[in-house]
C-alpha cells in the first residue's frame, strides 16, 4: 500500500489559515484555534506550506582551507532573505565567501578576502537580499590600528562589491554592524573604554565620521563585558553595553534624523552580574532584548511607536544569552529561542506566545544530550523552525538536527558522518523555499593520531511526499500508537519486530488518543485525542514527532461524551481528506466530522444507523482496492463484519458481509488500516489480554489470512495500542 493509495489520503497545499465555527449538533463542535501562513523572520518569495522533507545525504561545501590544521573552517552561513544563501569561511589569514543564488541549489565560486582573517568578521543581512561582509583590516600605514570595512552583496548579485572603509578602529574590543530594511547601516565599536558608532543614510551614501557615544568608562573599568547593536524597521538604532567591573548597563538610542544618540528612558535592564544584554529588532518593529539574571534568560521588549518597555519576564529558567539562538518570529507572532550552553545543565528552549505575552512552559527538549552546544534555529517551511546543534563530548561530538512546530519536536537525526571524529559549530539557514540548509566542520583523525579539518559540509532535506498512514517516524513506514503507564510512545519496526522510540509524552489516564492523518496540510501526520471529561482535540504535529498536552490545538468540540466510540477512519467522504467517526451512546447512530480542508471539521453529518449492538468499531483501511476505505465492526457474538467504504460521507457504507466468526474474545486492542507486514495491503494488529501481539494480514480482497505473533520482543501486557 503506497502512500498514495493510502486509506488515510490528503489534500496538498492546505494553507494554514483560520477555520470557521463548528456548527454541529451537540455534543456540540468548538472553534478552532487559528493558525497563521507559513513565512519566516526574513521573507521568501514562494515558501512551501508542507513542513520539511527527510534529510538527504551530506555533501561537501568546501574543501578544507588549512589542510595541515585544525583551524579554519566554517565561520557563518546567512540568509539574504530573497532565499539567496551566503557562507563565510576562513580562519585567522583570510576568508571566503560563497553564494547559493535564490532558487538554485549550487554553490558559486568563493570570493576571497586575504585581510578579513582578524577579529569579529560578520556577516550582516538586510533581509531584501543584501548582505554585508563586515571586517578589521591591518593598516598598512599604523601597524597598530586597523580599518573597519564593509563589502556589500546586492539583491541578485553574484558577487560582493569592493570595501568600504569605516573608520580607523582598534585591533581589539566588540564592532557590530546594524541595518534597516530602507538601506540604512550603523556601525559601533569600542576602543580604550569609549564607544563609538558611525552611519550611512543608504547605498550610495558616504559614512559619517565616528561619534563617540560616552566620554569615558565609569572609574575603576576600561573593559565592555557585553556590546550589540539592533536597527529597527523605522530606522531607529538601539546600542546597548554593559561594564566589565561596575556591572552597569548602558542604552542608548538614535531617532531617524536625530544629529545625536541618548539615554534609553525607563531602560529595565539591570546591572546585574554578566547580564550580556543582546538586542534583536523585530520584524513588525521595535526590539526585543534578552539578559542574564541569576541564572535566568529575561526578555523585555518595546513594541513599535511605544515608549515603555514591558516588564523583565522569565523567558527560560537556567537559559542565558550566552550561545542563545537569534530569535525566530513564528507565523502567528510568537517568538522562538534555544540555546545549550550557559547555566543550563542541558539543552533548553522557549516560546513566547504573542497573544499574552506570557512565556509558555514547554517541557519536550530537542536532545536530551547533557552537552549540547552550539545550537542554531532558523525559520522554516510549514510554519516549522529547525534547529541544530553539537552534541557529545571532546573528540565524540556529533552534528545533530530537529524540526520543531507549536511545542511539537521531531526525533533528533545525525547529520554528520559516521567516521568523523569531531564537527564544528553547526549553521542553519533557509532557502526560497524554505528548507533548511545546514553547513558544519567536519573533523577526523589521521594515521598520526592528530584530529584535522575534513572540510566544510552540507545537508538540506528533500521534497516532501504524502505521509504514509500512521507514520510517526518520518521513514515513510507505519507505526503504532502505545500507551503505558510512561506515557505515549511510537512502536516502529516490522510486524514480527516493534520497538518503541525513545520520545514520549504524558496524558491524564482514561486519554483516548488515535492516529490521524493530515489536518493542517503539512504532510505530516496528526494526532487525535479526547481528554477524559470529553474534550476533543487534533494536535499538528510535526513530522516525526509526538505532541505532549502544551502542544498546539485545534478544538474540535468541548464535549464528546456522548459519543462511545470515536474513529479515524482516513478519508471517507471522497474528498482525499482524512476525517473522524462518531457513534452516539444513546442512539447507536454514526456521524461523519468532515475535514474541512481549511485545518478544521465541517459540521457533523450522519453517516449511517443501526451501529449501536457492535462491542468494537474499527478503522479497516482499504481492504479491497477500490480506493474507498472500509469500517470493521465486532458484535455480541464475537463475529467480525466488514462495511465497505463508499467514499459519499452520507451513506458511508454498504450494508454489512462477514469476515471472522468467534473472533476477538481474547483482545483489548484491535488495529487496523496499518501495512506492517509490507505488502501493500491493510493488516489487523490485535493485542491480547495475556499480553501478546497479533496480526492478520490483509488479502487484498476484503478479508484477512490466518494470524501470527507480531512484536514477539515485546510485552504488551500493560500496553494499549492505537
Amino acid at each position: 500500500m503506497t502512500s498514495q493509495t493510502s486509506p488515510y489520503r490528503v489534500v496538498l497545499g492546505i494553507a494554514l489559515t483560520p477555520v470557521l465555527a463548528l456548527a454541529a449538533a451537540a455534543p456540540a463542535a468548538a472553534h478552532p484555534a487559528a493558525a497563521g501562513t507559513a513565512t519566516g523572520t526574513t521573507a521568501a518569495t514562494a515558501v512551501e506550506t508542507r513542513a520539511p522533507g527527510p534529510w538527504g545525504a551530506r555533501t561537501l561545501h568546501a574543501a578544507n582551507p588549512v589542510p595541515a590544521s585544525a583551524s579554519g573552517g566554517l565561520n557563518v552561513l546567512e540568509s539574504a532573505g530573497n532565499g539567496a544563501l551566503v557562507s563565510l569561511t576562513g580562519d585567522g589569514l583570510s576568508r571566503s565567501t560563497r553564494i547559493r543564488p535564490a532558487g538554485g541549489t549550487r554553490w558559486l565560486a568563493p570570493q576571497t578576502w586575504p585581510d578579513a582573517g582578524g577579529y569579529n568578521t560578520e556577516l550582516v543581512s538586510l533581509g531584501d537580499g543584501t548582505v554585508r561582509l563586515v571586517w578589521r583590516a591591518e593598516r598598512a600605514d599604523d601597524h597598530n590600528n586597523y580599518w573597519l570595512k564593509v563589502a556589500t552583496l546586492a539583491p541578485g548579485a553574484t558577487a560582493f562589491s569592493a570595501p568600504e572603509y569605516v573608520a580607523a578602529v582598534p585591533e581589539k574590543g566588540y564592532h557590530h554592524v546594524a541595518a534597516a530594511p530602507d538601506g540604512r547601516l550603523v556601525a559601533v565599536w569600542s576602543a580604550s573604554g569609549v564607544v563609538k558608532a558611525a552611519g550611512k543614510a543608504g547605498p550610495q551614501a558616504a559614512w559619517t565620521a565616528p561619534a563617540d557615544l560616552n566620554t569615558q568608562p565609569p572609574s575603576g573599568s576600561r573593559d565592555i563585558s557585553a556590546l550589540d547593536l539592533a536597527v529597527a524597521k523605522d530606522g531607529t538604532a538601539l546600542v546597548v553595553w554593559q561594564w566589565q567591573a561596575s556591572k552597569a548597563v548602558v542604552a542608548l538610542e538614535k531617532a531617524p534624523g536625530a544629529s545625536a544618540w541618548t539615554a534609553v528612558e525607563n531602560f529595565p535592564v539591570p546591572g546585574v552580574d554578566l547580564a550580556r544584554p543582546k538586542a534583536f529588532a523585530g520584524p513588525q518593529g521595535g526590539f526585543d532584548v534578552f539578559y542574564d539574571d541569576n541564572a535566568h534568560l529575561m526578555h523585555t521588549r518595546r513594541s513599535a511607536g511605544a515608549t515603555q518597555w514591558s516588564t523583565p519576564r522569565s523567558a527560560a529558567n537556567y537559559g542565558s544569552t550566552s550561545g542563545m539562538t537569534a530569535p525566530v518570529h513564528l507565523p502567528n507572532g510568537d517568538l522562538f529561542v534555544a540555546g545549550g550552553p550557559g547555566y543550563a545543565t542541558g539543552p533548553w528552549y522557549a516560546v513566547r506566545s504573542a497573544a499574552t505575552g506570557a512565556w509558555q512552559p514547554y517541557t519536550q527538549p530537542f536532545s536530551t544530550h547533557k552537552k549540547v552546544r552550539a545550537v542554531d534555529a532558523a525559520a522554516t517551511s510549514g510554519g516549522t523552525v529547525t534547529v541544530t546543534w553539537r552534541e557529545g563530548y571532546s573528540g565524540e561530538e556529533y552534528t545533530m538536527a530537529a524540526v520543531f512546530k507549536g511545542g511539537t519536536w521531531s526525533a533528533p537525526r545525525r547529520l554528520s558522518a559516521t567516521s568523523a571524529r569531531s564537527t564544528g559549530a553547526p549553521q542553519v539557514a533557509a532557502d526560497a523555499l524554505g528548507r533548511p540548509v545546514v553547513l558544519w566542520d567536519e573533523y577526523r583523525l589521521t594515521d598520526t593520531n592528530s584530529i584535522v579539518l575534513d572540510g566544510v559540509q552540507q545537508a538540506t532535506t528533500t521534497s516532501r511526499a504524502l505521509p504514509e498512514w500512521g507514520d510517526y517516524t518520518d521513514d515513510g513506514k507505519p507505526d503504532l500508537l502505545g500507551r503505558d503507564g510512561t506515557g505515549l510512545k511510537v512502536y516502529t519496526g516490522t510486524a514480527t519486530k516493534l520497538s518503541a522510540g525513545k520520545r514520549t509524552s504524558s496524558w491524564p489516564t482514561g486519554t483516548l488518543v488515535l492516529p490521524y492523518g493530515d489536518l493542517d496540510g503539512d504532510r505530516c501526520n496528526d494526532v487525535f485525542v479526547r481528554y477524559p471529561k470529553g474534550e476533543a482535540r487534533v494536535y499538528p504535529t510535526v513530522c516525526g514527532g509526538l505532541p505532549d498536552q502544551q502542544s498546539f490545538h485545534v478544538k474540535v468540540s468541548s464535549d464528546w461524551s456522548g459519543y462511545d466510540t470515536v474513529v479515524s477512519p482516513g478519508d471517507v467522504t471522497g474528498d482525499g481528506r482524512a476525517d473522524l467517526l462518531t457513534r452516539s451512546a444513546s442512539t447507536g447512530k454514526l456521524y461523519v466530522y468532515a475535514n474541512n480542508g481549511a485545518g478544521g471539521f465541517k459540521a457533523r453529518s450522519l453517516a449511517g444507523s443501526g451501529f449501536g449492538g457492535y462491542k468494537k468499531l474499527i478503522a479497516a483501511g482499504d481492504l479491497d482496492g477500490d480506493g474507498k476505505n472500509d469500517l470493521l465492526a465486532l458484535d455480541a457474538s464475537n463475529e467480525l463484519w466488514r462495511f465497505r467504504g463508499t467514499g459519499t460521507g452520507t451513506s458511508a457504507f454498504k450494508p454489512r458481509s462477514l469476515v471472522f466468526k468467534d473472533w476477538g474474545t481474547s483482545y483489548k486492542d484491535v488495529v487496523g488500516g496499518l501495512d506492517l507486514s509490507g505488502d501493500g495491503r491493510a493488516d489487523l494488529i490485535s493485542l491480547d489480554k495475556t499480553g501478546r501481539a497479533w496480526l492478520n494480514r490483509g488479502d487484498g480482497h476484503g478479508g484477512f489470512g490466518n494470524r501470527t505473533q507480531a512484536g514477539k520482543s515485546t510485552n504488551w501486557s500493560d500496553i494499549r495500542i492505537s
